[in-house]
């Protein structure tokens, strides 16, 4: 579900800065899905504590059903007759611009089990900045902020009793599977490049284990350097080598006990010039608990060799449900269903 067209007219990505000041000209009431922070001060040894109230706000969303956060909103205030605060008028942005990788940084460092879903966008007027933070509901929950679990209840964030983080114990259907490519040294041969990569799977859920991994990896350019020769009885190369897959990578996965594997990949300069000098890596992993999961990779294979290799990545997409996915192609299931039939 998209709360910020919900609750503002838009998708996140689409929002202005003036649209946030309109949406405040009428008095705003929080609720559980939708929390206002305002950012008056400009004390910045204040700022940690202020970025960690955020976290908590987003934990207690995560264990509830998702939300929305607008950071910089008008102070609260009270008025008679109402227990609530209401927020309207002028925002109170902060001069302080926070980069979105830091901040999911921080939030999936800070947070356990780590969460994912949550998409982070600021807005600019007059070096001032608003940020506006979405979070879905978690498949993972119970999450905790400090060894503290947190809920939104009656608008507030607040730590969870007991007997809700038992039922949300209780809720955990499957383990959190976290997939990765990391990308070694590229060279060359004389001829041809040669690309060192590993995937990695790692359990995230401490009191969870996973089953039957499996795993695939495909390279749009480029072919496995195993590729024709006697292969494991677990590992196949196919799709002329472009795609590696392992049907029993691991019979039981352990949370800090990751998987990994590591490949050469044989690169033609012919072919990449065809092709731009890009290529595209699709790592899809899941278990036999856990639904279908993909990281994808996009490389410019440009100023080879070169000892780390994770600077050829141009844009990423890591430890995103494959259903997702499927449902930004627009397309219904029957749709998809015709077009892979042929029909």
């Amino acid at each position: 579900m998209s709360y910020a067209k919900l609750y503002l007219g838009k998708e996140l990505d689409e929002l202005t800065y003036a649209d946030i000041e309109n949406f405040f000209v009428e008095p705003r009431d929080e609720s559980d899905k939708i929390e206002f922070k305002s950012y008056y001060s400009l004390d910045e040894k204040n700022h940690a504590e202020k970025e960690n109230g955020i976290i908590k706000a987003i934990c207690g969303l995560l264990n509830s059903e998702g939300g929305l956060i607008i950071w910089g909103a008008p102070v609260g205030r009270n008025i008679e007759g109402k227990k609530e605060k209401i927020f309207q008028g002028a925002l109170s942005p902060t001069d302080k611009l926070i980069e979105k990788d830091s901040f999911i940084s921080r939030v999936t460092d800070l947070i356990t089990p780590s969460p994912n879903g949550i998409k982070f966008q600021y807005l600019q007027k007059e070096g001032k900045y608003v940020y506006i933070i979405e979070v879905n509901s978690s498949s993972y929950s119970p999450h905790q902020f400090r060894n503290c679990y947190y809920m939104r209840i009656d608008g507030q964030t607040k730590p969870a009793p007991h007997h809700y983080i038992e039922a949300l114990f209780r809720k955990v259907t499957f383990p959190k599977l976290e997939g990765f490519i990391k990308f070694g040294s590229i060279k060359t041969d004389g001829t041809n490049y040669i690309l060192q990569i590993s995937n990695m799977i790692f359990n995230q859920s401490k009191l969870q284990n996973e089953y039957d991994i499996y795993y695939r990896v495909i390279v749009t350019v480029g072919t496995f350097y195993n590729y024709g020769f006697a292969q494991e009885s677990d590992k196949m190369y196919t799709m002329d080598g472009h795609e590696l897959r392992n049907h029993n990578a691991k019979a039981t996965l352990y949370h800090n006990e990751p998987l990994t594997n590591t490949e050469l990949v044989i690169f033609n300069p012919y072919n990449l010039v065809k092709t731009n000098m890009e290529c595209r890596v699709h790592f899809y992993f899941g278990g036999k608990q856990s639904p279908l999961m993909i990281s994808e990779y996009k490389l410019l294979l440009k100023n080879i060799p070169m000892e780390n290799a994770n600077n050829l990545i141009v844009s990423m997409t890591e430890n995103q449900f494959a259903y997702e996915k499927s449902d930004k192609i627009e397309l219904s299931d029957k749709e998809r269903m015709k077009i892979i039939l042929g029909r």
